[in-house]
């Protein structure tokens, strides 16, 4: 089914290749998972399978691809399409309509479908997600993981005989993890279709799996069955850590008191919130796509104001502040990197938080270089942001907030994307940070992490506090 023979790809101005000579061969019907840390070209190799590259890439290709028999080179993107559907690593490069149900049906209007066809396509897609029950809800009022499985249902809608999944689960909580992995492989040994999957949760994907192809520096290092490895022999699993006893409370860094919160098309995200974050606290915050983890977070720098009740933050009312007032104290890592990346180099967007504030060259130099070491980010302080791969994007987020060093972090999925080594490393440095007295609060669907670095985890359930647990 899929063909690759010395595929090479540079992205224009890039100082290296992101893949150099690739070889594979999938045959018809198999499952392959594609593993590799960050950086190392598996997301540039999806985007060669339906023809983005080269054709809606700037770049220089060598070598061929082909799918069931086409010359991706020889064929538009949009005819691909039906042979290959590809869900993007970011969920927002692929939703274009109003609400969820106009969003699953948007490639089929394309494609001309009847409308009795496609609205039993776009029923089945949204029952294999489970989106259901959000089909009106308005896009950009969905969380991270309802954008992603919305992404997932406009591909199924389309019937491709390959389909291809750039971390499908990056932005899920385990429940939804774990349906979306089931679904994908009912389509693969009930409808016998073409599975490739990219994805840094090895753990929960390798079950399914009957191929695993490992990448390194845009070569495929490694070919084998998937019933020959174990998450630990692909660089999974968190080391255990000694624990540092929380600090006493001795003062409030985040007051949440009776918070309600409705987003404009009506939907209820918050309800009637509250938590306490005491200064030096480590908190993790969890719960399922939809509990309110994202809105509970941006209500702490102001970029949401609570419909009822109140938030402070250091002592200080945050609806009565100005957002740009309370970011010199809340650090806040977005979901999505693309939401706070602006400048076209990476050692000038980690000092943009800077300007402005009393830091003399030296040390706002110090503090640049400081926070692209913290995120592995040395090698590329001179490259454009738009050439790097998701994890290396929100790795180049994350140093941005470091750098700014403020008595609050706020980081929402701060590790989605990551392979496991820069998972350590990142969260490493942000305990450093927490040992030396700042607050943390980490949103994230991954409860090991969570156990392995928090103080207190709280965790999120229909918009309410449920749960708040001491690991």
């Amino acid at each position: 089914m899929i063909e690759i023979d010395r595929f090479s790809f540079t992205y224009r101005n890039a100082l290296r290749p992101s893949l150099q000579e690739v070889d594979l061969a999938i045959e018809d019907g198999e499952f392959v998972l594609l593993a590799g840390p960050s950086g190392c070209g598996k997301s540039t190799l999806c985007l060669g399978l339906n023809g983005i590259v080269p054709h809606l890439v700037d770049g220089e290709m060598t070598g061929s691809v082909r799918i069931d028999g086409k010359e991706t080179r020889n064929f538009p993107v949009h005819e691909l399409a039906a042979d290959v559907g590809l869900v993007f690593q970011n969920p927002d490069n692929q939703l274009f309509s109003l609400t969820v149900e106009e969003d699953v049906a948007f490639g089929l209007e394309n494609q001309s479908v009847p409308p009795g066809e496609m609205a039993r396509r776009v029923d089945a897609a949204l029952s294999l997600t489970g989106m259901e029950a959000c089909r009106g809800r308005e896009v950009a009022c969905l969380s991270g993981g309802q954008k992603q499985r919305t992404a997932i249902a406009g591909v199924l809608a389309m019937n491709p005989r390959t389909l291809v999944f750039d971390e499908p689960t990056a932005d899920l909580d385990p429940e939804g993890a774990a349906g979306v992995l089931a679904t994908i492989r009912a389509l693969n040994k009930d409808e016998g279709r073409t599975v490739v999957v990219v994805e840094h949760r090895v753990r929960e994907v390798l079950p399914h799996a009957d191929r695993v192809v490992c990448m390194k520096d845009g070569r495929v290092t490694r070919d084998v069955d998937a019933s020959s490895v174990t998450p630990q022999d692909l660089g999974w699993g968190y080391r255990p850590r000694r624990r540092h006893p929380p600090p006493p409370v001795r003062r409030e860094a985040v007051r949440f008191s009776g918070v309600h919160y409705r987003y404009p098309d009506g939907t209820g995200a918050l309800r009637g919130v509250d938590l306490t974050v005491g200064a030096g606290e480590f908190v993790a915050v969890v719960g399922e796509n939809g509990s309110g983890k994202s809105t509970l977070a941006m209500h702490i720098n102001g970029l949401l104001r609570a419909s009822a009740g109140s938030v402070a933050v250091l002592g200080r009312d945050v609806g009565a502040m100005k957002p740009r007032e309370v970011a010199p104290g809340v650090g806040f890592l977005f979901q999505n990197p693309n939401h706070q990346i602006f400048s076209d180099c990476v050692s000038r967007e980690v000092a943009l938080g800077l300007e402005g504030r009393r830091y003399s060259p030296d040390e706002r130099d110090h503090r640049v270089r400081e926070a692209l070491a913290a995120g592995d980010l040395t090698d590329f302080e001179d490259r454009d942001p738009n050439t790097l791969s998701r994890g290396e994007r929100q790795r180049l987020a994350a140093a941005s907030v470091l750098a700014t060093d403020p008595a609050v972090y706020v980081l929402d999925e701060p590790t989605t994307g990551q392979d496991h080594e820069h998972i350590m490393q990142m969260m490493d440095f942000i305990e450093g940070l927490n040992r030396e007295g700042r607050t943390v609060v980490l949103i994230t669907h991954d409860h090991d992490l969570a156990r392995a670095y928090a103080d207190r985890i709280v965790v999120m359930e229909g918009g309410r506090v449920a749960d708040e647990v001491v690991p």
